[in-house]
């Protein structure tokens, strides 16, 4: 299960290669086959988000109601001087 965190940082992912093929369509030359190949990438890219944006609000809305926790990652330090 994700944490609110996870699902946030998969959105802008998700969000940021949606920009990088929105550039590509509007300022490359494309062929009509490159253009095409892109638009579905961007497709399938705007229903990711989708699903990340509903799986995002269901999980506030869970973890707002004490239904679920919201699971963090414990974190260690594997670097520098050990103690």
């Amino acid at each position: 299960m994700y944490s609110i965190g996870d699902i946030i940082d998969k959105l802008v992912i998700e969000n940021m290669k949606i920009f990088s093929i929105r550039e590509k369509l509007h300022n490359e030359k494309l062929s009509d086959e490159e253009y095409v190949q892109l638009n579905n990438k961007m497709m399938i890219l705007n229903e990711n988000r989708g699903t990340l944006a509903s799986l995002l609000d269901e999980k506030v809305e869970n973890v707002v109601a004490h239904k679920e926790p919201n699971r963090i990652l414990k974190t260690i330090k594997t670097y520098g001087k050990h103690k």
